[in-house]
This record gives structure tokens, C-alpha cells and sequence, in this order.
């Protein structure tokens, strides 16, 4: 029987998306006959409240008829919406029969919301002007209708096993667009099966041949393959195989060759990576990040506290640390801090660059600002969780802007 692969992604909502690793590769391998779908997904941020984390498990996701599994065995995937907003992050790849879908059904589980009430009142327990994290309920799952005649998945040619020419003109992708204005309600609560809370379309091809963007991925270098110039990307989010070519920009500024010879085991280097027919992560971008892996946190600014100190929520983390989760308010002090600017394709002007690095304390630093820094020591769990860092980076920083008529 023919069989169609569904690679799933996730487009991050009002920031960015966080999905939490199952083990195993993200891939599984493409069978004779196969075709590739690719899923995205993201998101609008809600009115009268600043979300400043909300995350969410994606327990199930399922074409019908026929109940195919889009999750194929990975369990509940992790999501953090706010880094999800302009990026993209892969989910799983999948295998569903051809034919023609009408529907799409997707589960979640225990939400989690970390905001700043903007409002005059008191909203889900949080006063006026505070940061909450809190754990919203409702109604945690969502039917898609694709629109007539559906989505029609065909059957490949190809009976070879390999993703080839048949199988890249028969895949296919979709984007799912998750609303946090129509999912959280006025007093924060979630109902995902809202009209207009999950959308959906199908996706076509840019220019280079990809479905979507995966960027930003961070992680460490592993399973380097010199020959083939591959390697295995391990995140937080699970491992990417990541494929380069010729036209892969390589960023590494003790790396003159600035090639593939510059990767090393067990660096941590991040990579904007174009998602391909088939779940295949081509590499347009390999930056520098690390010689090797140690405790750090990203996390948006939300106060300034005085010269030594500021206050961030938890966005992402290179590796699992004690007493921290995405979406925690954490107080951070500064211990002989060096500042950093990552740039990111950003032509930024060099005196704003000058001093932000030329800082030695808080005076640089904004609220709003996504900043990642390097922990000295363990967290204390407190209430509040603390951590002291050494090192503070400047990464591109998203701002929402309202325009009216």
C-alpha cells in the first residue's frame, strides 16, 4: 500500500515555541510510494494583557477519516508559544495513508501562562501591575475543517525508499494559525475549540524549494560526518539531522576556513535550517555560539531591579536545569558581568552596540529586551528563583505594535 509522510512543524506564537524532546530522531524513514507533508504553526497575541510566556503540551494530533497519527509515537510534544510568533519548529514526522482528509483534531494539555497585568484590577489572582505565572483550564482540544474538496494527500511513484524526484513533487505542507486572542478568554481562561482559535492552510513552496524556516535552533554539535557534511543537532527540543551544502553560510570568528571544517563535538552553534520535502533540515546559517555546553537561559526582560539586578521570564534553555522551567519570573544578579550584542544578520549601529558591550551593569538593559545569560551556579528555587550570571547577550528582540486607520 502507497503511504504519505506528514512531517509536522510548529510556528512559534507571540515569541517563540518550545517543544520538548520524546528521544529518538525527528524523522522517521520515507517508504516506497511515499509523499511529505510539513505542518506550521502560529499565532496572535491577545489584547489588555502582555503574555510574556504561555506554553502548552500538544498531546494529540490526527487527520480524519482514519485517525492518522501526526505525533507517530512521540508523545506529548512541549510547545512555548511566545517564541513561535516569527519562528518555526519541527514537531514529527509522520505516516498517513493517501487520500483525501477533511478534518484535522489536535488535543493539548496543562497550559501555562506568565504575564503582566496591565489592567486596573486584579485578573486570575494577579494584581494590577504584577507578573503571574498561573495554570489556566478550559477546554483543551480543537476539530480543523479543511476547506472543499479537503486535504488531498497523493501516493508517490517512487518505490525506492529514498526521497527522490516523485516523492519531492508529490509533498505537500500545512500551517496551523493558533489565536491567543480568541483561545484565552477575558479572565484567562483557554478554549482552543473557539471558532477562529485554530486555522489552517496549505502551504506552497519558496523559491529554494523549502515548505517553512526552522531558525534558531541552538544545541550542541553531535554525529559529525565529515564526508556527507552532516551532523546532529541536540536541543532541547530533540535532534535535528542537519544537512549543508555549498550555499550553507558558515559564521564563526575564530574560524577564518569558516566552512564545515570549523564544527567541532560537542560545540554549541545555532542553525537556521530550511525544513524540505521529507523532514530534511538543510542548513542556511551555522553560528558560533559555545566550545561546549553549559547553563544558560533566554528570557525576556520585564524589570529592571537596580544596578546588579533585573528580572527575566524563562523562554528556553540549552539543558535542563534544577529548579528552573520555561515560563518561570526569575530574579538574576550580576556577578562581574560581560555584555555581548548577537547580531543576527542586524546591521545595528555601532555606537548602540559599543555600549551595550561596554557595560559592567544594568544601565544597557530594557524591559522587553530577549537577552540570554550564563548562570554561575545552580538556581535557588526561593520563592523568587534567582540565578547569578556572568554573561549577558543581546538576541533579536520581536516588538508588537498596534496600527489603526
Amino acid at each position: 500500500m502507497n503511504r504519505s509522510v506528514l512531517a509536522v512543524l510548529g510556528l512559534l506564537f507571540a515569541c517563540v515555541l518550545m517543544i520538548c524532546s520524546c528521544g529518538g530522531s525527528m524523522t522517521n524513514p520515507v517508504q516506497p510510494g511515499a509523499s511529505a507533508l510539513s505542518v506550521t504553526i502560529t499565532d496572535t497575541p491577545p489584547a489588555g494583557v502582555t503574555v510574556l510566556s504561555f506554553e502548552v503540551s500538544v498531546t494529540g494530533a490526527t487527520l480524519n477519516p482514519g485517525s492518522a497519527d501526526l505525533l507517530g509515537g512521540r508523545g506529548p510534544v512541549r510547545i512555548e508559544v511566545e517564541q513561535l510568533e516569527t519562528e518555526s519548529a519541527f514537531l514529527n514526522t509522520a505516516r498517513v495513508n493517501p487520500g483525501t482528509y477533511t478534518s484535522l483534531n489536535l488535543t493539548f494539555a496543562n497550559p501555562e501562562l506568565t504575564f503582566k497585568n496591565g489592567t486596573t484590577m486584579t485578573l486570575a489572582g494577579c494584581a494590577s501591575g504584577a507578573v503571574c505565572e498561573i495554570k489556566p483550564t478550559g477546554t483543551l482540544s480543537s476539530m480543523v475543517t479543511f476547506p472543499s474538496p479537503g486535504l488531498v494527500i497523493p501516493g508517490s511513484t517512487g518505490m525506492s525508499g529514498m526521497m527522490g524526484e516523485d516523492d519531492e513533487q508529490t509533498a505537500m505542507g500545512i500551517k496551523l494559525d493558533l489565536d491567543l486572542n480568541t483561545i484565552l478568554s477575558t479572565t484567562l481562561g483557554v478554549d482552543f475549540s473557539q471558532t477562529g482559535a485554530v486555522t489552517v492552510k496549505q502551504l506552497t513552496r519558496k523559491v529554494e524549494g523549502e515548505f517553512d524556516d526552522v531558525n534558531e535552533l541552538k544545541g550542541t554539535v553531535q554525529s559529525l560526518n565529515t564526508t556527507n557534511m552532516t551532523f546532529t543537532l541536540h536541543t532541547m527540543s530533540g535532534d535535528f539531522p542537519i544537512t549543508t551544502d555549498t550555499n550553507t553560510q558558515f559564521e564563526f570568528p575564530n574560524c577564518t576556513a569558516n566552512n564545515f571544517s570549523c564544527l567541532q563535538a560537542n560545540m554549541v552553534v545555532e542553525v537556521d535550517a530550511m525544513m524540505m520535502p521529507g523532514g530534511i533540515f538543510l542548513a542556511r546559517q551555522i553560528s558560533f555560539e559555545d566550545d561546549a555546553e553549559d547553563d544558560e537561559l533566554e528570557g525576556v526582560v520585564f524589570k529592571i531591579d537596580d544596578a546588579m539586578h533585573f528580572e527575566l521570564v524563562v523562554l528556553d534553555e540549552l539543558r535542563s536545569l534544577n529548579n528552573i522551567n520555561v515560563g518561570n519570573p526569575v530574579v538574576v544578579a550580576l556577578s562581574n558581568p560581560s555584555f555581548h550584542v548577537k547580531m543576527e544578520d542586524l546591521n545595528a549601529p555601532s555606537a548602540l552596540m559599543n555600549a551595550f558591550q561596554g557595560a559592567t551593569d544594568t544601565s544597557q538593559l530594557l524591559p522587553g529586551q530577549t537577552v540570554e545569560i550564563r548562570l554561575t551556579a545552580p538556581a535557588n528555587p526561593g520563592p523568587p528563583i534567582s540565578v547569578t550570571a556572568d554573561r549577558v547577550r543581546l538576541r533579536m528582540t520581536q516588538f508588537r505594535i498596534l496600527i489603526e486607520s
